[in-house]
């Protein structure tokens, strides 16, 4: 229900921001602030916790990770324990990709641009004249607003960032603390106002409107693009919240409950995500709901623990004699913690040959070309996109179209690829889902018209191979699809009727289209499952197979359409599960070559396996010994 929950962040941000400023003008205001007092209290406050939850989650990661994982681990550890989290974390992975869930210290983002704020905010205040303390905050608020929009509203990498090319500008605004710190800024000057108009009110009607705004926000949101939008509706409706004297909100039971969790809700934040990752990597990417809930009381209790015997000595009885074996425990466990770190870069230093055969297996799929992940540039079939000197043959899709051609080029050497990922066949129409914005589906419609129009005006292209997950556009929840400029809400049937008329435009120009389903799939790692076999790591599934009824059941909406299609068109579909599924189960392994690198999407080695011997234009029953 709580579709966007991530903009808890945003209401957070604008919180801490109102609390930091208020703490540091009446420390000004009084005459005593010292820049040693002020982040000696936000060291003692944020750090033992911090340290000891990363100290238990890096002996996790040891045991539970692989050796792939902790690589990621290691650099996602020492950019959470000097505060850079958020710069690091970018070139890693993007926040609402799939992948993150996977990622133990992803959520260390918000508390390194926090410290950030914490560090440069008392430079200000302190360079900067009294008087024009709320026209410094205003100042930056409107830049650091600016940035965020313009970056959201475009997909390129930054000039100064070109190193990371294919990052795009939304994920850097995601993360770096110029085009976030304008939420945090914005509780700075309600902060600013509350001090020099203590007796401002708001009427109350305002701030529960303000409050059903942050609710529905976070229920159903209006914007496929963070932090914008959205980010600026809470944190306005924020705002509003945290300025008046006026007493709006009545004392009672819940409210009460809800205080007391806010005052554990810093340990909570901390250790909750890394148990859901680690029930992620264990489950195989399918958390059991009834395990979901269980891990939010678990949350709540180590957070509890944690506030009551790390957070609270150490933040209210540092300097007492009685209390100075809390000081020896925190040098303790932070010297253990860089000893955690060494140790795990010396286990990662020299993998062995095992870690290295595993790591190729499960690499992406790119097909011809990691470069293919987009196939044009400026109109242009990249070069790399293109295996021999005349293309007979095009294969044309998503990445489950890249993974097919590994094993086509084997016996078909004259062949382009045109792919783009999550960007299915189909022509008129993108989706707007996931982490995919409308900037990306404009790419979508771009790509598949550039495509369709080569093959139609190619005369040696003869056959063009299909392919997609097609799930994004046959079984998706919410989102949208751009036709044209129109965006209209996700409808199987509408995907289903340009994929239609996809396929005539093909045979209308003399070509004659073949659609590659997807593999069998049942919504769990196959690909993390073989590999923690293979390496004896826990998993909680008692087979690496797919279980045939499972496959169809996750597939259902999938299958039908691509059926539905198949009476329609006449077109031939190559259903790679009569290659790999009896009866009971689809293979997941040929030999002791792993078929899958992840859920769905076929390795090098696996495709090979299943399509080395399809020449494209011959009939084929099946490729798999």
């Amino acid at each position: 229900f709580f579709s966007h929950g991530y903009l808890g962040v945003d209401v957070f941000f604008v919180l801490s921001g109102y609390l930091i400023t208020t703490s540091i003008l009446e420390d000004l205001d009084k005459g005593d602030f010292s820049f040693m007092q002020f982040y000696l209290r936000r060291a003692k406050r944020l750090l033992p916790a911090l340290y000891s939850t990363l100290l238990v989650t890096t002996v996790l990661a040891y045991v539970l990770l692989t050796p792939g994982e902790l690589k990621n681990y290691t650099n996602q550890l020492l950019g959470s324990l000097v505060f850079v989290a958020n710069i690091i974390l970018p070139t890693q992975i993007g926040y609402f990709a799939a992948e993150a869930e996977g990622t133990p210290l992803l959520h260390i983002w918000s508390l390194s641009l926090e410290e950030q704020y914490y560090f440069t905010l008392p430079l200000l205040f302190f360079l900067s004249y009294r008087r024009w303390h709320l026209f410094a905050l205003i100042v930056l608020f409107t830049g650091s607003l600016a940035l965020c929009l313009a970056w959201t509203s475009s997909q390129e990498s930054p000039p100064f960032l070109w190193r990371f090319a294919d990052i795009g500008r939304d994920d850097w605004a995601f993360y770096l603390f110029p085009t976030r710190a304008w939420e945090l800024l914005a509780g700075s000057i309600c902060a600013w106002v509350m001090l020099h108009q203590k007796d401002l009110t708001v009427p109350p009607i305002i701030k529960w409107i303000c409050l059903v705004t942050i609710f529905v926000t976070v229920s159903w949101g209006f914007d496929s693009v963070h932090p914008r939008g959205n980010a600026l509706m809470v944190v306005i409706a924020t705002a509003f919240l945290v300025i008046g004297s006026d007493k709006w909100l009545p004392k009672s039971t819940l409210t009460y409950s809800i205080e007391k969790i806010g005052d554990w809700s810093y340990s909570i934040y901390l250790v909750h995500w890394p148990l859901f990752v680690f029930a992620y990597v264990v489950f195989l990417e399918q958390i059991p709901f009834f395990v979901k809930g269980i891990l939010i009381f678990i949350s709540i209790a180590i957070g509890y623990v944690q506030y009551r015997y790390i957070e609270n000595p150490f933040r209210y009885h540092w300097q007492r004699p009685a209390k100075n074996i809390w000081q020896v425990i925190s040098l303790t466990s932070f010297a253990l913690l860089l000893i955690s770190v060494v140790v795990l870069s010396l286990s990662l230093g020299n993998p062995s040959n095992t870690v290295d055969k595993i790591n190729e297996i499960r690499k992406t799929n790119y097909g011809l070309s990691e470069k293919c992940e987009g196939s044009f540039d400026n109109g242009y079939v990249k070069s790399e996109c293109m295996l021999g000197n005349v293309s007979h043959i095009a294969v044309w899709g998503d990445s489950f179209a890249m993974h097919l051609v590994p094993g086509l080029a084997i016996r078909n050497q004259n062949l382009v690829q045109l792919t783009k990922s999550v960007c299915g066949p189909i022509v008129g129409l993108a989706p707007i889902a996931g982490n995919h914005n409308l900037n990306w589906a404009k790419e979508c419609l771009s790509s598949n018209q550039q495509a369709l129009e080569l093959i139609v005006n190619s005369k040696d292209i003869t056959h063009v191979i299909l392919s997609s997950a097609f799930r994004q556009y046959f079984d998706v929840d919410g989102g949208k699809f751009l036709i044209g400029t129109k965006l209209v809400d996700i409808d199987a049937d509408l995907a289903y009727q340009y994929l239609v008329k996809t396929i005539n435009a093909l045979r209308n120009a003399g070509k004659e289209p073949i659609l590659v389903s997807p593999p069998p799939r049942a919504g769990f790692n196959v690909g993390a499952c073989l590999e923690r076999q293979d390496r004896n790591l826990f998993y909680a599934r008692d087979d690496c197979r797919i279980k045939k009824n499972e496959y169809l059941s996750y597939d259902f909406s999938v299958n039908k359409m691509l059926s539905r299609v198949q009476e329609e068109t006449n077109i031939r579909i190559v259903w790679l599960r009569d290659w790999l599924c009896d009866d009971q189960w689809c293979k997941t392994q040929i030999g002791d070559k792993y078929i899958y690198r992840d859920s769905g999407h076929l390795s090098i080695e696996g495709s090979i396996a299943l399509l080395r011997k399809w020449v494209v234009g011959d009939d084929i029953s099946q490729s798999v010994d």
